[in-house]
């Protein structure tokens, strides 16, 4: 699914400020709505708070005891219905997102909240609601132009190219979460997590780009960890499998689990056990991979950079290996006590 805003339109926009709730910060509420001054501005406050969804990944509204449980879910549904007042709507996300800003890693910060008009997504034009938080300010020189000089001053402020988080609630498919898009810069740790997790309360579409992605997780996650406590296998084998994972999601544009485990797997017993790894990732992840789907080349060129063919030899040589693993040989060194690798090749470049 594509988005496309070259015909959205900022509706409503209101800024708060959100501290620390274990550090006691608290938050500050605007008394009203933000004006979007003119076009410039709108274009700037746009680019800022979309640019990060050009390739977006899609989550949905969850809770372990039903949607109608989660608190944004509910709040954006009565903002959706026009059931609430925006200003209202703004405040009552400002106060939820303190609540669970309790980590103390987590930076206070500015919240913007906006309404969002003509969002294209696919074919359908709808509206959204966006929940946006910068932490971080970046200094800056302001030239100045007095009477007899050109002269200077610092001053410290939000980059334009660099929101810290954001959060994009698309109208479509109410019933089953709405469609989510995300965006957190800081990316790991449990500092991290509050936003996905805690505040907002998300989980991966069941969609095409997250198969993709959760398989070729759990492929990694299989052969680099799990096949060698079960299995006495090389480190060369190991990388070989890895390969033979990406390069199957590179040259093929459909999935099906028996041609992926008869070409990569190969084994019958690897098999077997591949299969049990598989049930219990679903299970753990509550997500359901299926057997078959559409592979996504977004998906495949995001996660093959986590796919490291790398040979790691104490501190001193790292050797990639791309291809045929029979062009590496392992060895022992009986005089020196040492494994060694011999590697043949035939054109040196």
């Amino acid at each position: 699914m594509t988005l496309d805003f070259a015909d959205t339109q900022i509706k409503d926009l209101a800024i708060h400020r959100v501290g620390n709730r274990l550090r006691e910060e608290g938050y500050f509420l605007s008394k009203k709505k933000n004006e979007v001054k003119d076009s410039e501005a709108h274009a700037l406050l746009l680019e800022f708070f979309t640019g990060e969804f050009t390739k977006p990944e899609y989550f949905q509204f969850t809770h372990p005891t039903g949607n109608e449980n989660n608190d944004i879910n509910n709040l954006v549904g009565r903002m959706f219905g026009k059931k609430k007042d925006f200003l209202d709507f703004s405040e009552d996300i400002a106060k939820l997102l303190y609540s669970k800003s309790n980590h103390p890693k987590i930076n206070g910060g500015e919240l913007y909240v906006a309404s969002f008009h003509n969002v294209l997504l696919n074919d359908e034009v709808t509206n959204a609601i966006g929940i946006f938080k910068s932490e971080n300010k970046t200094p800056f020189m302001k030239v100045l132009h007095k009477t007899d000089i050109y002269d200077y001053e610092f001053d410290e402020g939000i980059n334009l190219k660099n929101i810290d988080k954001a959060c994009l609630i698309i109208n479509t498919a109410e019933e089953d979460g709405y469609r989510v898009c995300i965006h957190d810069r800081q990316g790991k740790g449990e500092e991290a997590l509050y936003w996905k997790d805690e505040f907002l309360g998300l989980k991966p579409c069941a969609d095409d780009y997250h198969k993709t992605r959760q398989f070729l997780s759990l492929c990694k996650d299989y052969i680099k960890d799990q096949l060698p406590q079960e299995f006495e296998v090389e480190r060369t084998d190991q990388i070989e499998m890895l390969n033979k994972s990406v390069a199957f999601f590179k040259q093929n544009e459909q999935f099906d689990y028996e041609s992926f485990t008869r070409e990569v797997i190969t084994e019958p017993h690897i098999m077997k056990s591949f299969g049990k790894f598989k049930d219990e990732y679903e299970e753990k992840n509550a997500f359901v991979l299926g057997n078959d789907f559409e592979i996504s080349e977004a998906a495949v060129k995001s996660q093959a950079k986590v796919f490291k063919s790398v040979l790691k030899l104490d501190k001193n040589f790292h050797v990639y290996v791309h291809g045929n693993k029979e062009m590496i040989e392992k060895g022992y060194d009986e005089e020196k006590r040492m494994n060694y690798y011999k590697l043949y090749y035939r054109e040196e470049s």
